[in-house]
């Protein structure tokens, strides 16, 4: 048994199995097979009305962008193909970065401060064999989704804005004065902008690459532990090992609410005799009591 078998069978879910379906899911596109969607159409014909001035499709990201246009007076609707909910983890970033949520107006200084999970300084970053730079005041913000998305999504419908969660995108038809968004068997959303912040499973993405695979893929792998050393530093951008599996692996690490994350990711083409997930994953196990100086079994 891996050590990846090991660890991930003994955790609650089917997270073992939702990690081979997602190395499924990379093996499809390393191979670029998959079928071209047709999603996007265009007719001569001019809508009779346009009722959305924007349909922002994507609700983790959309939600960001909606909310603010909302509060501007713009009528905008999100379609969400599940419920808009922030992960558990938290969010990455520069405390000047939040300051435009307050010079947009979405989130008051209290609001801003009570969606702050963590905040350390300093940061690492350091490469194999060379020097260490520490750094302050860089990505050391730790952010809670849940609550952060919950709020801009409170903000969002008492501005007026629509969200259908649930309501997966289905095709859209352009026009000369707007778009038909259609999410199944309901009526179109007509829109004079749609916006796509599905990422990079987009059907929109896919029909305009027809079905070219990526230059380049990055893979991540992580999670978050207890049980690791007292640190309040973090690591930007660290690599300690020469190449593995022809790669580069660089490490991250962040204190976190509820212990430590850390990630390990790579960049590689899109070959298909290239790592999997799994593959990865099974490095970043071997290789975490080196990079944390810490025994797996002391992890929660």
């Amino acid at each position: 048994m891996s050590l990846t078998e090991e660890i991930l069978s003994k955790l609650p879910g089917d997270i073992l199995g939702s990690l081979r379906r997602t190395d499924r899911l990379l093996a499809s596109i390393r191979e670029g097979n998959n079928p071209v969607p047709l999603v996007i159409r265009q007719e001569q014909e001019a809508l009779g009305t346009v009722d959305w001035d924007v349909v922002i499709c994507g609700g983790t990201l959309g939600i960001l962008i909606g909310c603010t246009l909302a509060q501007l007076g713009w009528r905008v609707a999100l379609i969400e193909r599940g419920i808009l909910r922030g992960r558990d983890q938290e969010w990455n970033i520069s405390r000047q970065e939040l300051a435009v949520f307050l010079e947009l107006n979405v989130l008051t200084e209290a609001e801003l401060e009570q969606a702050i999970a963590t905040e350390y300084n300093p940061a690492r970053v350091s490469f194999h064999d060379g020097v260490e730079v520490w750094v302050r005041d860089v990505l050391n913000i730790g952010v809670d989704p849940v609550y952060l998305l919950e709020t801009l999504k409170s903000k969002f419908l008492a501005a007026g804005g629509k969200l259908c969660e649930n309501t997966p995108f289905a095709s859209a038809t352009v026009h000369p004065n707007g778009v038909a968004v259609k999410t199944g068997n309901d009526a179109p959303l007509n829109t004079r902008l749609l916006l796509d912040a599905m990422g990079y499973g987009s059907p929109i993405v896919q029909q305009a690459r027809q079905g070219k695979k990526p230059d380049g893929i990055c893979l991540v792998v992580g999670s978050c532990a207890a049980g690791f050393p007292e640190n309040n530093t973090g690591d930007l951008l660290v690599s300690f090992t020469p190449l593995q599996n022809q790669c580069q692996y660089f490490w991250e690490a962040f204190p976190a609410r509820d212990g430590r994350t850390t990630y390990l990711f790579t960049y590689m083409d899109a070959h298909p005799s290239r790592p999997t997930l799994e593959d990865l994953f099974e490095d970043y196990l071997r290789l975490m009591p080196e990079y944390q100086n810490v025994a797996l079994n002391q992890l929660q």
